[in-house]
């Protein structure tokens, strides 16, 4: 602290900081993705068969590929800010995308089965499967070698 700063001013300055570092984190933007890839999925969901009346299954397909491409381009050039090839990238988000759409499907099958909404269900299947998908966003599939 100078002369010419308050404790204050230091303390405002300091909490600024440490918000520019965490806003700044891949985490916080992978999850600020997630929001956002979640809004198209599940109001997609919610139309389709919520409003249309459509099969869930087909429903939640039809959200989630919707979802994961808002999430790959999110994630690609904010999250990660990744430089790689996008080829690559896009054939190993498609391998970890298949196996979400399998988690998505069972898990919402089987919690609504177990008598749980489907919204519920898919929020709960979409917080098990963002864990997988930081780790393997970061590690594998956005990773700049």
């Amino acid at each position: 602290m100078t002369q010419l700063e308050s404790p204050a001013d230091v303390s405002e300055s300091s909490a600024k900081g440490r918000i520019a570092a965490l806003l700044g984190h891949s985490a916080v933007r992978f999850l600020a993705a997630g929001v956002t890839s979640t809004a198209v999925d599940m109001g997609l969901l919610f139309v389709l068969h919520g409003v249309l009346k459509l099969p869930l299954a087909p429903s939640t397909l039809v959200a989630v590929l919707a979802g994961f491409t808002t999430n790959f381009l999110l994630n690609r050039i904010w999250a990660f800010e990744s430089s790689s090839p996008v080829g690559k990238q896009t054939a190993r988000y498609m391998v970890m995308a298949g196996g979400n759409w399998l988690g998505t499907v069972l898990l919402v099958g089987g919690f609504v089965k177990l008598g749980l909404f489907y919204l519920l269900a898919r929020a709960i299947a979409l917080v098990i499967l963002s864990v997988v998908n930081y780790f393997g966003y970061k590690y594998w599939v956005f990773r700049d070698k």
